[in-house]
């Protein structure tokens, strides 16, 4: 079992500057409604927008993430651009396979994050009664308090597995992306057996892709705070900061977060997408 794809490694890094129209045309997007966003939260003050408006603004974010997926994953997949009515079938089908994800991660990371605290409780129960606590608090209890250091170990280690499952449950849906788009239909549980087998590989080697992006946005805002005070990954609210100037920095922060991290974990995908599926004919 081949770990790292070091073919889909290259490309992924590399579709930023083989295809820096379609990137650019997906950031400046995504940038824009985080801007929009942040302007709106800034404006309207403690009250915010109100449910309507956090609704719409959760639907523009929401569909400007597909079609920022639909603009990178066609070129990487050496797909003609095609004219507005192919892309609106696109970005109609990947909203679809969003939604189902979504509602896939919900039901299978929620049922184990409901087991994990049931075993996280259970620590709890246990360090409790060691410290002789009998009756129960009256007000909230820091559980991690109570735990020793072997349950300790057991709480990390059942927080690893669980956040290390819920990124390989992802990373297994991901071909669902480039499947839809080039096959031109909804596919997501169809295109599960894509990485059958190969689904340790091809987690690892989006986490190598994304790392660098990663590293470089975690820089920025810790940059960002240092000087400003305000974390630009901790919201859209700041005291003292102009709302253009928190809007704008929204708009770089989430505007590198597609450029380098969404287009090279996509790329990536695209490119295991093709390998394996030309090697299966």
């Amino acid at each position: 079992m081949k770990l790292i794809h070091a073919d889909a490694l290259q490309d992924g890094l590399a579709l930023i500057l083989r295809h820096p129209r379609a990137v650019l045309a997906a950031s400046a997007l995504c940038a824009g409604i985080a801007a929009l966003e942040a302007l709106v939260f800034s404006l309207t003050g403690e009250t915010g927008p109100g449910l309507i408006g956090v609704t719409l603004l959760f639907i523009l974010g929401f569909h400007a993430w597909v079609i920022a997926a639909v603009l990178v994953t066609r070129p990487a997949l050496g797909l003609a651009e095609g004219d507005i009515q192919d892309r609106v079938r696109d970005v109609s089908r990947l909203v679809l396979v969003a939604g189902l994800t979504l509602v896939l991660v919900l039901t299978v990371l929620g049922t184990a994050f409901v087991m994990l605290a049931f075993m996280l409780g259970a620590l709890a129960i246990l360090g409790a009664e060691r410290t002789g606590l009998t009756e129960p608090p009256e007000g909230f209890v820091n559980i991690f308090a109570l735990f020793s250091t072997a349950e300790w170990i057991i709480a990390v280690a059942l927080i690893t597995v669980f956040a290390g499952f819920g990124l390989w449950f992802i990373s297994r849906l991901l071909p669902g992306i480039p499947a839809t788009l080039a096959r031109g239909k909804v596919q997501l549980l169809a295109a599960w057996p894509i990485l059958q087998g190969r689904g340790l590989g091809g987690f690892i080697t989006g986490t190598l892709a994304v790392l660098p992006g990663i590293v470089l946005l975690v820089a920025f805002a810790f940059l960002v705070e240092s000087v400003t005070g305000y974390n630009p990954a901790q919201g859209v609210r700041a005291d003292g900061l102009n709302p253009l100037g928190i809007a704008l920095l929204r708009a770089v922060l989430v505007g590198g977060s597609v450029a380098f991290v969404l287009t090279p974990l996509l790329g990536v995908h695209a490119r295991l997408y093709m390998k394996f599926t030309s090697q299966s004919v």
